[in-house]
Parts: structure tokens; C-alpha cells; sequence
């Protein structure tokens, strides 16, 4: 009677190893990195990411411009990779691939250009800067919980919502990829409310800003700027007091749905 025990624990701590140990299936990605001209951007850095901060492989190109890369399907097949080099704008694609599939992947970035244009820097628009503006490796680079895109501008950016220049109107608008976004759902009261939390006390923003930005997913922001009361620079309606956000490619925003992968990989096969 006492070995029958001993013999339940055993089996027990064989089979937390088991699952501890669980393999997933594999699926692959195909990058291929070129410049706007359709060269091959060779040596480049590529690191793909389930989430905002799990890397689950990394790579680099070949003289090609190319890279052969494995990940672990899990609970979601929904992965971003990003490219860096060196003279270069950082690229990014944000794509779908499912178990035991493969997928190509091109990552297409701005050529290098060989003169420098005159840049004339001043501390008011440096801070201007830093205070209306944030990017993905903002985002990444942020040690803490970021659910979606109005924690990010609340969090990492709460000038956003109190304006340098002393505006009393705060955020009103949002703009996705170039386009205005109306009549979205209202949040609820609970949404709201936690929406509220941790906001600078001179802080001011529309529902709808809340509603909008509530809808975005980190992982698939590639830029923010924001336009305050005083902003001269865009002449449209709805320009001021708004923030404008920039997704990653392969990513579609859809008023009250939020954002998603938008297309297909060009090819799809089975090892």
C-alpha cells in the first residue's frame, strides 16, 4: 500500500515533464528583403515576433536578399517580422502562416540615398518630437503591459492627450492609414472607465478617440503621430486634435472590428 504512492508521484512528475517538453508543428517563412529599386538587401537583421515581445526565431539574408526561416505554430498563427540593417529604414510585414505550411514573405524598404538632404534641428521641434510621435521599436522597446493602441498613447505618450502647446480640446479625431475614421461604437462604461485609468489629470480626449484606439493592436502599429490645435501642416477636415496611425503592411483596421491580417501570403504549400 505505501509503494502505490510513490508510484502516482512518479507518474506524475514524468508526465509534467512530458508536457513541459510538448512540441508543436513547425511552420516556414520564406523572406525575401529588396530596396525600392528591387535590389537585394543582403546581411539584414530579421527577427520575428508572436506578440509584441516574443521573438520566436531569428535570421539574417543571404546575398540574394533571402532567409529560410522556422517557427512553432501555437495558439495563433498570426506572426509580424521585422528587418534592420544599417543605412536602412526598418521594414516590417505582419502575416499569417499555418502549421506545417509554408509561406513567402517580402519585406520592401525606401533605397538609400547616398546624399544626406539639409536637416535644421531646433530644441522646440526635437521635443515636439519626442512628445507627438512614437514608432515600433518605441512600443517594443516599452517594459510594460500594452493591450491595445490607447494604453500605448496614454502610457508612452500622454502629451497626446494634454498638448505641449496648451490646447483645452486634447485628442478628438483618429486617422488609420491616411483615412478619417467615423461614427465607431461608443465604449461601454466599464471600457471607459478603465480607459480613464492612469491618464495625466489635464488630460482630454473624445469617446471616439477611446473607442478607435481601444481597437488597435500593438503588434500592428508601426507609427503615431499626433497633430495638436495648432498644427498647420495638413489642410482637411478633421486634422486637428487627431492622432494619425500608420499600421504595419499586411494589417487592415474596420470600424468597430479593429485590426487584423488583411491578405494572403503570395504562396502557401506543404513542405
Amino acid at each position: 500500500m505505501r509503494i502505490a504512492p510513490l508510484f502516482v508521484a512518479a507518474l506524475a512528475t514524468v508526465v509534467a515533464a512530458a508536457a513541459g517538453a510538448q512540441t508543436y508543428p513547425r511552420a516556414f517563412i520564406r523572406v525575401t528583403a529588396r530596396d525600392s529599386s528591387g535590389s537585394p538587401i543582403p546581411s539584414a537583421e530579421l527577427t520575428v515576433t508572436r506578440g509584441i515581445h516574443d521573438i520566436v526565431a531569428r535570421g539574417t539574408t543571404d546575398n540574394a536578399g533571402q532567409s529560410l526561416l522556422s517557427v512553432e505554430v501555437k495558439d495563433s498563427s498570426e506572426f509580424q517580422i521585422a528587418m534592420r540593417k544599417i543605412g536602412y529604414v526598418r521594414g516590417d510585414r505582419v502575416f499569417a502562416v499555418g502549421p506545417r505550411d509554408t509561406t513567402r514573405v517580402t519585406i520592401t524598404v525606401a533605397r538609400p540615398t547616398s546624399q544626406l538632404a539639409t536637416v535644421r534641428v531646433t530644441a522646440e521641434g526635437d521635443l515636439k518630437r519626442k512628445s507627438y510621435h512614437l514608432d515600433a521599436d518605441d512600443i517594443e522597446r516599452a517594459d510594460m503591459p500594452l493591450d491595445n493602441g490607447w494604453e500605448i498613447v496614454k502610457r508612452l505618450r500622454p502629451d497626446m492627450l494634454t498638448s505641449r502647446g496648451g490646447c483645452d480640446s486634447g485628442v478628438r479625431e483618429v486617422w488609420v492609414n491616411g483615412k478619417r475614421i467615423r461614427l465607431p461604437l461608443l465604449p461601454t462604461g466599464m471600457v471607459l472607465a478603465r480607459a480613464r485609468v492612469g491618464v495625466p489629470p489635464r488630460a482630454r480626449f473624445s469617446l471616439a478617440a477611446v473607442s478607435i484606439m481601444s481597437e488597435i493592436s500593438p503588434e500592428h502599429i508601426q507609427e503615431i503621430n499626433y497633430h495638436d490645435c495648432f498644427d498647420t501642416s495638413m489642410a482637411a477636415v478633421g486634422n486637428n486634435d487627431a492622432i494619425f496611425v500608420v499600421l504595419k503592411p499586411g494589417v487592415t483596421y474596420q470600424e468597430n472590428v479593429g485590426t487584423f491580417v488583411s491578405d494572403e501570403p503570395a504562396s502557401r504549400t506543404r513542405p
